[in-house]
């Protein structure tokens, strides 16, 4: 038999096979063209799950740790009431999920450098306007008598929240105290 040669001068079957090799070579940059087409990437490779965590913070309080002025007035012969703002006072909670928390505070006596101190029984604390995230409900306790540890603002948190409020504190001034400068430290805490 005869073997066939072509326009190349290569027989019918060498011309088959090279056929066929170009026929999968095509197959295969059309497949690729359709995976770039469909996907947009030229790259094979797997998907990779990715994550991350968020851990539950704390429950905390904070307060100014800056002396304040509760106000000036006169020496009496009659008993009276000074009272100032202390400052902004605010409750965070980082736990998240359904939470609630009691915020207490405490007193000293307000001590002069000379003479009788008015006592903590003569404090009283007014948290006001509470201003909070959309996840707290809180609500004010007024409270007469900061001898011992005194609840003043109390939240119910459905997520991670703060309430913040700016108190005033009020003190009675019994008739005949000296003239002077009254100090005391106000304890805040939270729970």
């Amino acid at each position: 038999m005869r073997a066939t040669r072509g326009i190349s001068g290569h027989s019918l079957e060498e011309a088959c096979v090279a056929m066929r090799k170009f026929l999968r070579i095509w197959g295969a940059v059309c497949a690729l063209a359709v995976v770039v087409a469909i996907t947009g990437t030229t790259s094979v490779g797997g998907a990779t799950p990715a994550s991350f965590t968020l851990t539950a913070g704390a429950l905390s309080i904070s307060a100014p740790v800056a002396g304040v002025s509760l106000g000036t007035q006169v020496a009496s012969t009659n008993a009276g009431t000074i009272s100032g703002s202390l400052g902004i006072v605010t409750v965070t909670d980082q736990r998240g999920g359904t939470t609630t928390w009691t915020a207490s505070v405490i007193a000293t006596a307000f001590t002069p450098t000379a003479g009788p101190a008015d006592p903590a029984s003569n404090v009283s604390y007014a948290a006001g306007l509470i201003s909070v995230t959309p996840t707290v409900v809180a609500t004010a306790v007024a409270a007469s008598d900061l001898t011992g540890v005194s609840t003043v603002v109390t939240g119910a948190s459905t997520g991670i929240s703060a309430a913040s409020w700016n108190p005033t504190i009020s003190v009675f001034v019994p008739a005949n105290f000296a003239p002077g400068v009254y100090t005391a430290t106000i304890t805040h805490s939270v729970a």
